[in-house]
């Protein structure tokens, strides 16, 4: 555990044993087909252009206050009672995986997690998966 950070990338889940819990829903660590990403044809996804409002992959935020609301930890100001905060440094994503900035200008930076190039929809979720054990949850002091 850590206190905040100005630097990583943030994202709220629920903990299982220590870190984020893997799964298919905005609390976990996972990707959704249509949600988080687009997949093509033939069961492929592509990097990112890491355009705002677009399925850019995993969704994440430059800071805790950038957090949604909805996954936000009670303790954080939020309404979840179920999700930690939890940090990654970019240094810290598999050779697989590109963050990119893909806020709507004006507003609240937005940052995604998707794939560094054109892999298979299932390569891509082991890679998001392979991130797991470097979350490092953030506690509030």
């Amino acid at each position: 555990m850590t206190t905040p950070s100005p630097e990583g990338i943030y994202r709220a889940m629920v903990d299982e044993g220590g870190m984020p819990k893997l799964g298919l829903g905005a609390k976990f660590l996972g990707i959704r087909i249509g949600k988080d990403i687009e997949v093509d044809a033939n069961g492929a996804v592509h990097r990112p252009a890491f355009r705002p409002r677009e399925k850019n992959g995993l969704s994440c935020a430059a800071s805790i206050e950038k957090l949604p609301l909805f996954s936000l930890p009670v303790e954080w100001g939020g309404s979840n009672k179920w999700t930690v905060v939890w940090r990654i440094e970019e240094a810290d994503l598999v050779p697989e995986l590109v963050s990119g900035d893909d806020s709507t200008p004006g507003t609240d930076r937005h940052i995604s997690i998707g794939p560094s190039a054109t892999m298979d929809y299932n390569d891509y979720v082991r890679a998001i998966e392979a991130t797991r054990p470097f979350w490092i949850k953030v506690t509030k002091i």
